[in-house]
C-alpha cells in the first residue's frame, strides 16, 4: 500500500520541488551562515601563528572619545551569542549596552575550542611535569600566555585602532576558564593594558594554583589608578549538578571539581583584591545560580558585556 504525506509533508515536498525548478538549493547544499554586522578575518602574528577574529562593529556613530573595545577569548565559541546580544541587547533595542567594537579572538577551523591552542595560549605557566602526559597539557605545549598577550596588545590591538575610532582609555578583555585565568594572568602582571577585565570561572586551580604567585606580586605593588574586574562562577562548579548525577562518570567528576574548589577560589580572590588598600582594583564578584562550569558561559558572556558597557560601566563596580 502506498502512503499516504500529511499535508504538512506535501507541502514541504512542493516547497523543495519548486525550489529545485527555480535553481534554488535543497536543504544540506545552503551556503555558510553569516553573523549580521559582524566581520571575519584571518591574521597571522609575528610568530607565524593563525587566529581567526570576528569583529562586531556598531551602527551607531562613536562618541566623542571613541568607541570602547572588547576583546573577547575563544572566539569561534563565542562569536555567535556575542554577534546576538550586540544586535538584541543594544540600547536602541531596549537593553543596556552601549555601542562598542567587540572583536572575539579565536582560531581557523569550525571546532568551537581549539584546546592545544587554547591550551598553550591561556596558560601563564607550563603545565607541571606529568600532568596531561600525551594529550595537549603537557609542560611543552602550554604557558605561552606573555606570547599570546603581546600579539593581543602590540598587533591586533593597533590593527582595530587603524579601522575604528576607538576609545584607548576604554579596553576591556572578557575570558571563560582557561581564558579567565588569562585574563587574571594580564590584569597581575600588566594592569595598565585594559580599563575592565571580566574572568569567567577562571582556572584558578592550574599549575598548583600559580596565579596565586602572581596575585602576590600585584598585591604587593598595585597600580595606580583604578582598573574594574568581574569574577563570575557558576554555582555548581565545585559540586555536581543534580541532573548530572546518573551520568556514567559522575563520582569521578564530582571528585575533580571539589578538588578544585572554583567557587571558593573565586569568591576568596575576589575578597583579598577588593580589599586591597586604596582599591587599586574594583571588585564584583557573582556566583551565577544553577550553571556549571559549562554552561555558565553564555550567562558570563551577557553580564560581562553588562559589566563594561552599561549604564555604570564608567564608574566604579558596587
Amino acid at each position: 500500500m502506498a502512503a499516504t504525506l500529511s499535508p504538512l509533508r506535501r507541502a514541504g515536498a512542493t516547497l523543495l520541488a519548486l525550489a529545485a525548478l527555480l535553481g534554488g538549493a535543497a536543504r544540506g547544499t545552503a551556503g555558510p551562515l553569516t553573523l549580521p554586522g559582524t566581520e571575519e578575518r584571518v591574521v597571522v602574528s609575528r610568530g607565524g601563528l593563525p587566529y581567526r577574529l570576528f569583529i562586531t562593529a556598531p551602527r551607531e556613530p562613536p562618541p566623542p572619545a571613541g568607541y570602547p573595545v572588547l576583546y573577547v577569548l575563544d572566539g569561534n565559541a563565542v562569536a555567535g551569542t556575542l554577534s546576538d546580544l550586540a544586535r538584541t541587547q543594544a540600547r536602541n533595542q531596549g537593553g543596556l549596552i552601549q555601542p562598542a567594537v567587540l572583536v572575539a579572538v579565536g582560531y581557523p577551523g569550525d571546532a568551537p575550542h581549539n584546546m592545544p591552542r587554547r591550551a598553550r595560549d591561556l596558560t601563564p605557566v607550563p603545565a607541571p611535569p606529568g600532568e596531561g602526559t600525551g594529550t595537549y597539557l603537557t609542560p611543552e605545549q602550554t604557558g605561552a600566555a606573555d606570547a599570546f598577550l603581546s600579539f593581543l596588545l602590540d598587533e591586533l590591538r593597533p590593527l582595530i585602532a587603524a579601522d575604528f575610532p576607538v576609545d584607548p582609555a576604554r579596553q576591556g578583555l572578557m575570558g571563560h576558564s582557561f581564558g579567565g585565568l588569562f585574563t587574571l594572568h594580564a590584569l597581575f602582571t600588566l594592569p595598565e593594558a585594559f580599563s575592565t577585565y571580566i574572568a569567567a570561572s577562571p582556572s584558578i586551580w592550574w599549575a598548583n594554583r600559580a596565579i596565586l604567585n602572581e596575585e602576590a606580586a600585584f598585591a604587593a605593588h598595585p597600580p595606580a589608578g583604578t582598573r574594574r574586574l568581574l569574577l563570575t562562577v557558576g554555582a555548581y562548579e565545585q559540586t555536581l549538578h543534580p541532573g548530572l548525577r546518573t551520568q556514567p562518570d559522575a563520582d569521578k567528576v564530582a571528585q575533580r571539581l571539589a578538588a578544585r574548589g572554583m567557587v571558593d577560589a573565586a569568591r576568596d580572590l575576589a575578597g583579598r583584591i577588593a580589599a586591597l588598600p586604596g582599591r587599586p582594583v574594583a571588585v564584583r564578584f557573582e556566583i551565577l545560580p544553577g550553571q556549571t562550569h559549562a554552561s555558565a558561559a553564555p550567562h558570563a558572556l551577557l553580564a560581562g558585556l553588562e559589566f563594561f558597557l552599561g549604564p555604570d560601566s564608567t564608574g566604579t563596580a558596587p
